[in-house]
């Protein structure tokens, strides 16, 4: 075998499909393995290295699914898969979740009889991923030292994601998203330095300068802004710590900023992880005027709880149901239903990740309030924030003011 090659596994109990799918996989410049069977699949997972799986979910006695929660508990999730089966179009879309819920890597969902050139495109992707990241130079591993010696350097810094009102198009808001730009590593992406802040515990003092920069940079929009918010994520780690709302008050103090300009992300899972004591501190924040939401709506097991039990202000609907919601018909019912129970508990609406005209004009038709995403802008620099948002406010006063304005 050439070890340069990448390898494609071929899962199918059709004779004539696995050959089909072997020659494209050949002619693509794989190293093509097949299994007739579930089991046959399992050990070869368990014993080489694939870069792509190709994957019937009919597997006789077996089925596919059960294979995608091998692959997951094997943690073999740099691996594409692309996913086929005869079945109708709502069972495709919901295998596709079910990969996506496990956090696998679906190269694509290909229906029967197989579309050649879309199966060709599919197992083509993987392959040009894999040149790009053999041409890359890999980094040397990032420590919690190098995070603390950031911290200390104040090399972290945060950029604003502007939120859009719906109903007047102005910019009501932003979200500050935490940045660090490394002496050593150049720009590192929260992916990277967040889950090794949480690990060595430095998720405090992350936070606590995440929270100060946001609040110091964003002092011109909210004074310039009337009723402008910054909202700022709280990790999960400090959602135990009740002297949290006391912090971030004493933050809000020192930088001038008036409660009622800041508003706290939390996701959902973490707000349940210890609902008590969650609620402890979530009172208090609204007490004291502080803004509350609840990030990542929908992601986790105890959404209707989270609503019910947790006196959240603003629900965030999460952006893998926005992004889909412009095919998918059952993403479009769970946004659709989102918003009505948002309403229920008089709750403002955001949604993440707009990313399309169409799935603007949706959110927009279903009763959404705020929306962000890059259709908008992307996360911007201080100063581009203030430029952008200036001319973005400029624009919706003049289309306000314009007697065409409702009309278009």
């Amino acid at each position: 075998m050439n070890a340069t090659r990448s390898r494609l596994l071929v899962v199918d109990d059709d004779l004539v499909q696995r050959v089909l799918i072997s020659k494209i996989g050949a002619k693509l410049g794989y190293d093509t393995v097949v299994a007739s069977s579930f089991e046959a699949a399992t050990e070869l997972l368990a014993r080489e290295t694939f870069q792509t799986m190709a994957l019937d979910l009919s597997l006789g006695e077996r089925d596919g699914v059960e294979l995608l929660r091998f692959v997951a508990e094997r943690n073999l999730k740099s691996m594409s898969i692309v996913i086929i089966s005869g079945c109708d179009d709502r069972i495709m879309k919901a295998t596709r979740r079910v990969a996506n819920g496990l956090k696998l890597l679906v190269g694509g969902c290909l229906t029967k009889p197989l579309d050649l050139t879309r199966l060709r495109g599919a197992l083509e992707l993987p392959q040009r991923s894999s040149l790009a990241a053999t041409s890359a130079s890999p980094l040397p591993p990032i420590t919690p030292d190098h995070i603390a010696d950031g911290l200390a350097a104040g090399e972290f810094f945060v950029e604003f994601q502007p939120k859009i009102a719906l109903q007047t198009g102005r910019v009501i808001g932003a979200e500050a998203l935490a940045r660090w730009r490394s002496a050593e590593f150049g720009m590192v992406s929260p992916l990277v330095f967040i889950p090794i802040a949480e690990q060595a515990g430095l998720m405090r003092e992350l936070t606590d300068c995440v929270l100060s920069s946001a609040m110091s940079q964003g002092r011109k929009l909210i004074e310039r802004n009337p009723g402008f918010t910054i909202a700022v994520n709280i990790s999960g780690s400090l959602m135990s710590d009740l002297t949290l709302p006391e912090r971030i008050e004493e933050t809000l103090r020192r930088e001038n900023i008036p409660p009622s300009a800041l508003t706290v992300e939390i996701t959902e899972t973490i707000a349940m992880a210890d609902v008590d004591r969650a609620n402890d501190i979530l009172v208090r924040l609204r007490i004291k005027k502080i803004g509350t939401a609840i990030d990542d709506f929908g992601t986790g097991y105890s959404s209707l709880a989270a609503l019910a039990r947790l006196p959240f202000s603003e629900l965030k609907i999460d952006q893998s149901f926005i992004k889909g919601c412009e095919s998918d018909e059952d993403m479009m019912k769970i946004v659709d239903a989102s918003v009505a129970l948002a309403k229920a508990f008089n709750m403002k609406v955001v949604a993440e990740g707009v990313e399309s005209p169409e799935a603007l004009e949706i959110i927009r038709r279903i009763g959404c309030d705020v929306a962000q995403g890059f259709f908008f802008a992307p996360s911007l620099r201080r100063s581009r924030a203030e430029r952008w948002i200036l001319q973005r406010n400029s624009s919706a006063d003049e289309l306000a003011a314009s007697p065409t304005a409702l009309a278009s």
